[in-house]
């Protein structure tokens, strides 16, 4: 009687129950959140406050979404949300890809102490800059606008999109630029001719990143806007949290509906996210 053996990497039947009941606890844990949501977005008012609690809506009714998200107070925080998010996707990939660029390329006086630096800045925490931004907002006349978002957001993304472009640009060789600049381009025009069709994966990579930070992002936001008009969709969402109590139905389809556009975003352009961001640090 012959016994096979196991091959390198294969697992036994204990372990392979073990990482399957391991992966199912930790997506039980994940999804809960977004199921109980959306339990309580389908139920009457009466229901939602009921104890014990019931897991399931006893009777289902979409009035919760026609009162949150079909209104015209939702749709502009989404119009708001949406031109801040491609607006600073614009700026701040632009910035960070030049800079980038210069980083790998150049070979100038200070320029790892000023990638540790750059590098540092990731580590601040957001709240410790919240009153030196307002007060600045505030003192050069941008306080509650949209472009002040724009300005923030994609000074606080610059960093790590350089971090990221930066692997992708050092993995091209020069020389492809070098040969375009023989034949008449300019160093600038080398690099946006040549190079740059070569960073799609690192870009698509950058503007998912972007998207995702941008968008999901409340602190910020909260303490740079004042009027409902230059809200955004995290914000808006926050003010279903009034004096007189939370209106939970409410509240639950309209976090719902915040959360659609990044799920079916990754769900499409997730693995070149992935390998994106992957790919920009084994790289880099």
């Amino acid at each position: 009687m012959t016994t096979r053996r196991k091959r390198p990497g294969q697992l036994t039947r204990l372990e392979t129950v073990s990482a399957y009941a391991t992966l199912a606890i930790v997506l039980i844990f994940a999804l809960f959140p977004i199921f109980w949501g959306l339990s309580t977005s389908l139920k009457m008012p009466l229901d939602i406050h009921r104890v014990p609690p019931t897991w399931l809506p006893p009777t289902v009714t979409l009035q919760n979404y026609a009162t949150a998200v079909f209104d015209a107070r939702f749709l502009g925080y989404l119009t708001n949300t949406i031109f801040v998010v491609f607006t600073s996707l614009i700026l701040s990939t632009t910035l960070a890809l030049h800079a980038a660029w210069a980083t790998v390329r150049f070979n100038f006086t200070g320029r790892e102490g000023l990638l540790l630096l750059m590098w540092a800045t990731i580590m601040i925490p957001g709240i410790a800059v919240i009153v030196p931004l307002y007060t600045v907002s505030v003192d050069i006349g941008i306080h509650d606008t949209l472009w002040v978002l724009i300005i923030v957001y994609s000074a606080w993304l610059v960093p790590t999109l350089v971090w990221l472009l930066r692997g992708f640009i050092a993995a091209i060789p020069a020389e492809l630029e070098e040969a375009a600049r023989i034949d008449g381009c300019s160093r600038i025009g080398a690099f946006w001719r040549v190079s740059v069709p070569l960073l799609k994966p690192g870009l698509l990579a950058a503007g998912v990143l972007v998207f995702v930070m941008v968008w999901n992002e409340f602190l910020i936001g909260y303490s740079l806007t004042l009027s409902d008009g230059n809200r955004m969709i995290q914000v808006g969402i926050y003010y279903f949290m009034t004096e007189t109590g939370v209106e939970y139905g409410p509240l639950m389809a309209a976090a719902l509906a915040a959360i659609v556009p990044i799920v079916v975003l990754y769900a499409l352009l997730q693995r070149a996210f992935v390998q994106g961001l992957t790919g920009g640090a084994v790289k880099g």
